[in-house]
């Protein structure tokens, strides 16, 4: 019979395992599969609203499972899924709509914080991915 750390490691390790499952689907395959399929305009808007509402839905995941973490005392597995919430949660103030103009006769140009939230994606969805290790592990 299992004891209860070993089930608050189990349900810490699945939690943030499918953030960063999810983290993969958004920041590889959709990515791919939407600048594949659509013109580049349309693409662009639709992966960042896929981003912004699947970053929120990573971040809860991490959320529970630094607090299942936390339970089990595995307190690297914690820290590690705070940090991956929190750059989840980075993700939907770099895509927030700016409410500031442009300069005079320049030009914004909107994909840089599409590729900087894209890489974000990557860099928490391997965070993510090591917070779900060392819950298995119970570290």
């Amino acid at each position: 019979m299992p004891t209860l750390d070993q089930i608050f490691q189990a349900i810490a390790a699945l939690a943030a395992g499918g953030a960063a499952a999810s983290g993969w689907n958004v920041g590889v395959i959709g990515a791919n599969v939407l600048y594949d399929g659509l013109d580049a305009g349309r693409a662009d808007r639709v992966l960042r609203k896929l981003m912004v509402s699947s970053a929120t839905f990573q971040a809860v995941l991490l959320v529970i499972a630094a607090s299942f973490a936390i339970l089990s005392q595995s307190v690297a597995a914690f820290t590690t899924s705070i940090l991956a919430a929190l750059g989840f949660f980075s993700n939907v103030w770099t895509l927030s709509p700016r409410k500031d103009k442009a300069l005079p006769g320049a030009r914004r140009k909107n994909s840089t914080r599409r590729v900087v939230a894209v890489a974000l994606t990557l860099m928490m969805t391997s965070i993510a991915f090591a917070a779900a290790v060392l819950a298995v592990m119970g570290v």
